[in-house]
């Protein structure tokens, strides 16, 4: 995050209050006390270089998608940098023992184990005062971060409601014509009837399951197959696909997952790639203890799909109001695949 010229504004006089507590330590009487004009600008640089190690170390933190919160992760931050100070200070005093006068540092260095001691531990002594003062700064940043982020998914939650509403149909009308529909099918018609039973199925389980935040992953899977066997017999053989469960059966009704987030994977894999019977887009459903996978090749339509875009960032906000765990997309030039976490449903006491 970008920082204020007074907060560098600040670390100046931080630098010059030391340097004056320094030589007021020192000097016991008026006449001994001496503060070096170049002094305040040396601890501002290091002050700068405390500052510099511990946002690099922050941000590589979250870059790995570590838990950036708690006393322990400041902890381990402090102690991280105190190591990479130590290690370059000590480095730059070797530097100027050989000649290079010019480098910012302010004592030569010498073979003398005191003299060695003495600079490192002073050199901590600093680090630390520096990096404690810094560290609710940091703080206060990923505060100011987390609520932003916090409300740009509140944010995009709502857009996907309402994209749902908008596109919302009245579901005793839907289901008083698919009745019609299969009163009006010659008994013989067996393919008719089915497409119409499982037509009726999906819509029953959008219909009861919109107000809902999660569902059991077995119903979530008996939905995608009735989703399938529609798009199967509308595409015919053009795209395959295929169920690879690694958990017991009895294990999928702990498992829960927000209900229609595996339509909208499948139907952004058939939405971006061409499938036909030449070649057939083969699309995989992998389920684990944790996560549910759904991995498709790459076999992009010669034209691209139209749209804004926003089919993942809203399954990503929809996630993560139920999950720490965030949602991952992976692809190489052969395949993609986006992977989401599960929640596993409480144990109800005996």
């Amino acid at each position: 995050m970008r920082k204020s010229i007074w907060f560098y504004g600040f670390l100046l006089g931080l630098a010059t209050l030391l340097a004056l507590f320094t030589r007021l330590t020192l000097a016991g009487r008026a006449e001994e006390f001496h503060l070096y004009p170049d002094a305040p600008f040396w601890l501002f640089l290091q002050t700068l270089l405390i500052v510099y190690l511990l946002d690099k170390l922050d941000q590589r933190a979250r870059q790995r998608q570590q838990a950036v919160e708690g006393a322990s992760y400041y902890l381990r931050l402090l102690l991280g940098g105190g190591l990479l100070y130590a290690l370059l200070i000590q480095v730059l005093s070797l530097a100027v023992s050989f000649g290079f006068s010019w480098l910012p540092v302010g004592r030569p260095f010498e073979w003398d184990w005191y003299r060695l001691g003495r600079g490192l531990f002073l050199d901590l002594f600093f680090y630390l005062l520096v990096g404690g003062i810094y560290l609710p700064f940091l703080y206060q940043q990923h505060a100011a971060r987390l609520r932003l982020e916090l409300e740009q998914l509140e944010k995009e939650a709502t857009q996907a409601r309402l994209r749902a509403l908008q596109q919302h149909v009245d579901p005793h009308f839907l289901f008083n014509n698919l009745n019609i529909l299969a009163a009006i099918i010659e008994p013989e018609n067996t393919a008719a009837h089915d497409y119409v039973t499982h037509l009726a199925s999906l819509y029953r389980y959008l219909v009861r399951t919109r107000q809902l935040d999660a569902v059991p992953l077995t119903e979530e899977l008996a939905f995608l197959q009735d989703y399938q066997f529609l798009l199967q017999r509308r595409f015919g053989a053009a795209y395959v696909f295929e169920e690879d469960i690694r958990v017991p059966t009895a294990e999928l009704e702990n498992l829960l997952i927000p209900p229609g987030v595996g339509q909208e994977l499948l139907t952004n894999a058939l939405k971006h790639n061409l499938g036909s019977r030449a070649r057939p887009l083969r699309v995989q459903l992998i389920i684990t203890a944790t996560s549910l996978e759904v991995r498709n090749a790459r076999q992009p339509r010669p034209v691209p799909a139209p749209g804004e875009g926003s089919g993942l960032s809203g399954l990503r906000a929809r996630l993560a109001l139920l999950h720490d765990v965030p949602v991952r997309v992976e692809e190489s030039a052969e395949w993609f695949s986006v992977t989401l976490p599960l929640s596993r449903l409480a144990p109800v006491p005996a």
